[in-house]
């Protein structure tokens, strides 16, 4: 099962590393709309005051939320590391507190993915690698002997 939950975490790992790179960019073309609708407000020509009082709640919903892409791109490109680390100690049957930990943010990473987009087929794979990799740990930090160790 270890091997198993190890796989599972790499491969949720790529499809982090996909999506931060997504949410990275989306955000970074938010965050400019959100500059450049600012900047047309500055140089535009005469407008209402209703005029500018849309453009502006426009400029801070667009705003907000290239922030919170940004910053869930950062926090996906930080749980690739985690991941893939928490994969090899598994495989090496090392730091079962670790592996929990990095079973617990594949597991937040996919409940924050799911509740910024939809549920998909990636969630799933993020989801079943936490939860083996946090069965894994618990079963080593028990004192249950491993196979390798058995033999």
């Amino acid at each position: 099962m270890r091997v198993a939950a190890g796989v599972i975490l790499i491969i949720a790992a790529v499809f982090n590393l996909l999506a931060s790179l997504g949410y990275l960019a989306g955000g970074a073309v938010t965050s400019g709309a959100a500059d450049l609708t600012e900047a047309a407000y500055m140089q535009g020509a005469e407008l209402t005051d209703q005029e500018k009082k849309d453009i502006e709640n426009i400029k801070n919903e667009i705003g907000g939320s290239g922030v919170g892409f940004l910053a869930f791109g950062v926090f996906l490109l930080v749980s690739v590391g985690i991941l893939i680390a928490g994969a090899v100690f598994l495989f090496q049957d090392k730091k079962p507190q670790f592996i929990m930990v990095a079973g617990g943010m594949a597991i937040l990473a996919e409940v924050i993915g799911i509740l910024i987009t939809n549920f998909g087929v990636t969630n799933i794979v993020g989801l079943v690698g936490g939860v083996l990799a946090i069965i894994a740990a618990k079963s080593m930090s028990n004192g249950v002997v491993s196979p390798v160790e058995a033999e």
